[in-house]
């Protein structure tokens, strides 16, 4: 039977679409057959997709002229592309102001430093997931495109797998991400410490080019260097603290160093070092206590109205003043800190158990509700903040007791050492050595004070090794 209409097949978008249009051969159709509109589909070898509706409407309402899409492939799935996943936050610039577990909050703690460990896993990369091949409408395997592989981002301080898909961190210290690079610091720099920086907590080494705030914070693994002078600040180093000014502590300064410290002054402050304390021009009003020696360089120097102890030797030109209201207090092995230490850690010993009993009996109540009915969400929460805290302060409670232990051990050990005094040590002032004491009456000049069976005794001052190898040294 000859046909009015001619069939014509088009394939696009690489084998995924077939299009069928339907021109007649003379001035008008009487009829179209859906199965001969199939067979020129199985003719063109389309297997996939075939849209049988779709031709036997064409068929039906004899459609002509117009291409229409009678089969669809199934198109590939791309694959996805490789990516870094990062172990720290890139955009930590922002403060994160946190609860302690008693739920109280320091807005000075900004939490603005991420520090890592030697060997802490910084980034990773996670590898391209491969796609999924189609089938175009013959048939045919259309592959996918692969996702591409990642790389890991240029770094500074960093150790890199063998395989090249993990890094490290190379040291102890900060991780930033700057300028598209991961950047592992040992040493953390700011040019002043105040409401924009926060309080630091850095498992290295700080240094500070302008000026600490007053209120502010410090506590460094390592060292602390700071450009001025300092005032009612808390500095804790595990290092060395060396300051180019001085500090005015305005009686609430607390400095601590498990290195030396070194400073211009000292004035109205709490200062404790593990090793030497140098300070260049004077200690006035402050308590001062270090496990190695004690020195003021300077020719002029003094120390007064002060508790400084050594648990080796003290160096000073003047010790005390004329006229003082205050006694100056010089102490190898007897050290004032340490009693001052004492009584204020066991002082939060009694607060902190106080505070462990009011939680237990809390907790006590909350209990017996659990055991009788169902507690609310909230109640529940409650329940669990409640251990979490007491746990804290359990373990807080046991570290002080501790520490009272190794203070009294300390406090009641025997010490020996030398007080070298090159200008005056004035009436009043009071010297210890070990559990000996002497009041000093009636100025004297250029002494070195020593213990001798029991007793403090005292002899002509001669600049000694020891002394002359400080005085001399570059700071």
């Amino acid at each position: 039977m000859d046909k009015d209409y001619k069939v014509e097949i088009h394939i696009t978008e690489g084998g995924l679409v077939a299009s069928m249009r339907i021109t007649p051969t003379a001035g008008e159709i009487f009829s179209v057959s859906a199965e001969d509109l199939l067979e020129h589909v199985r003719a063109e070898g389309i297997t996939i997709g075939v849209l049988t509706e779709v031709i036997e409407r064409m068929a039906q309402n004899r459609i002509t002229g117009e291409w229409v899409v009678i089969a669809r492939g199934v198109k590939p799935e791309e694959g996805t592309n490789g990516s870094v996943r990062f172990h720290f936050d890139k955009d930590r610039i922002k403060a994160r102001i946190q609860e302690d577990a008693t739920g109280k909050v320091n807005l000075r703690d900004l939490n603005l430093i991420q520090n890592v460990k030697k060997g802490d896993l910084l980034c990773e990369l996670i590898p391209p997931r491969a796609g999924k091949s189609g089938m175009s409408v013959k048939g045919e395997e259309l592959p996918s495109k692969e996702g591409a592989h990642a790389k890991l981002p240029e770094a500074k301080n960093v150790t890199i797998s063998a395989d090249r898909t993990h890094m490290y961190a190379a040291m102890d210290g900060l991780v930033q991400w700057v300028d598209n690079a991961v950047q592992v610091d040992a040493v953390y720099t700011v040019h002043d410490v105040d409401a924009s920086v926060g309080n630091i907590r850095f498992n290295g080494s700080v240094v500070v080019q302008g000026e600490v705030g007053d209120g502010y914070e410090i506590h460094a693994g390592q060292d602390i260097t700071i450009a001025s002078t300092v005032g009612r600040v808390v500095l804790e180093a595990g290092g060395n603290i060396r300051i180019a000014g001085g500090i005015l502590g305005q009686e609430k300064a607390m400095v601590t160093a498990n290195g030396g410290i070194h400073a211009r002054f000292i004035q109205d402050a709490h200062v404790k070092s593990e090793k030497e304390i140098v300070v260049n021009d004077y200690i006035r009003n402050s308590m001062v206590s270090a496990i190695g020696p004690v020195v003021i360089r300077n020719a002029n120097g003094f120390i007064a109205t002060s508790k400084v102890s050594s648990d080796c030797w003290i160096y000073c030109h003047t010790v005390g003043q004329e006229d003082a209201g205050t006694e100056t207090e010089l102490s190898i092995g007897h050290s004032p800190v340490l009693h001052q230490e004492q009584v204020r850690i066991k002082e939060d010993i009694v607060e902190k158990t106080q505070e462990f009993l009011k939680f237990q009996s809390s907790l006590s109540k909350l209990r017996v509700m659990k055991s009788t009915s169902e507690l609310s969400r909230q109640q529940e929460m409650l329940y669990e903040k409640i251990l979490e805290t007491m746990d804290n302060l359990r373990r807080t409670l046991i570290q002080q007791n501790a520490k009272v232990m190794e203070i009294t051990e300390k406090i009641h050990r025997t010490y020996q050492g030398n007080i070298y005094i090159e200008g005056t040590l004035h009436d009043h002032s009071t010297i210890r050595i070990g559990m000996a004491s002497r009041t000093i009456t009636g100025a004297m000049s250029k002494v070195h004070l020593y213990l001798k069976d029991g007793q403090i005794a005292d002899a002509e001052f001669m600049l000694v090794p020891e002394v002359k190898k400080v005085l001399e040294a570059k700071e």
